[in-house]
């Protein structure tokens, strides 16, 4: 019985020490390729647009619809943000303060059917949420 005991572990030594030698062969290959080079080339009209899609998100902000969903304190802001951020991970939130209130808005939604979509969904978990025109 012990004869057989040891027979497993020289045959699982065995096993070992030729799989390593396998593995170890296989980061030894040489290759002649050398490291590669990509070159893009582009129409200088894409970089054109680039900036003017840029230019326009920044300047286009504060005409997009937006969807508030509290107001009132900034601890309750806070947690409203907050819950509202853990429920809708797609849609970004902010607290913006116009005295005295602490309001949290949601999404820059540009069309107003895209907000009314949204609206629709954020009216379940917060029924006094609303629409806010630019």
């Amino acid at each position: 019985m012990r004869l057989l005991e040891h027979k497993k572990q020289v045959a699982a030594l065995v096993f070992a020490l030729i799989f390593s030698g396998i593995s170890h062969a296989q980061t030894n290959v040489k290759t002649s390729k050398t490291d590669g080079k990509v070159t893009i080339e582009q129409d200088a009209q894409i970089e054109k647009l680039v900036s003017y899609k840029t230019k326009l998100n920044k300047t286009d902000d504060e005409k997009r619809f937006r969807i508030q969903i509290y107001n009132g304190t900034l601890e309750g802001a806070q947690k409203a943000k907050r819950n509202f951020s853990n429920e809708f991970k797609d849609i970004t939130s902010d607290i913006a303060f116009e005295t005295p209130n602490y309001k949290v808005r949601v999404g820059k939604f540009r069309t107003r059917l895209e907000a009314d979509r949204y609206l629709i969904q954020v009216k379940n978990e917060y029924p006094s949420a609303f629409l806010l025109q630019p």
